[in-house]
């Protein structure tokens, strides 16, 4: 699948992305969010600022993110990271033992 080039703004800014078309809407979704945290910061800030404002949205937004991590693991919910990598571990689990059982059923030896 090839990348589509999407151009979005960010705080009065262009900027261009190569993504898969299938995360396009995960993509503006994130623009979305970081645009609406760095314009609540932005003020009267210059040009030059910009780029203060810029890593004061990432941490504002990784705080957030950080917060609702902390409460999944007080409210005793599983991340869902950690959800999917125990089904994939279970998944490979699985694929072993039936390649092992096929094994041992095409193996002459293991006949009884």
């Amino acid at each position: 699948m090839s990348n589509k080039q999407v151009e979005v703004n960010i705080a009065g800014q262009p900027y261009r992305f190569a993504i898969a078309p299938d995360n396009e809407a995960a993509l503006l979704e994130a623009v979305a969010l970081v645009d609406n945290q760095m314009n609540k910061l932005k003020g009267n800030v210059s040009a030059k600022g910009v780029e203060r404002v810029a890593v004061m949205a990432a941490i504002s937004i990784a705080s957030d993110l950080l917060a609702m991590r902390r409460k999944q693991e007080e409210d005793g919910q599983i991340p869902v990271d950690a959800v999917r990598a125990r089904i994939r571990e279970l998944n490979e689990r699985a694929d072993e033992a039936l390649r092992q059982y096929a094994h041992v059923g095409t193996d002459p030896r293991a006949q009884g």
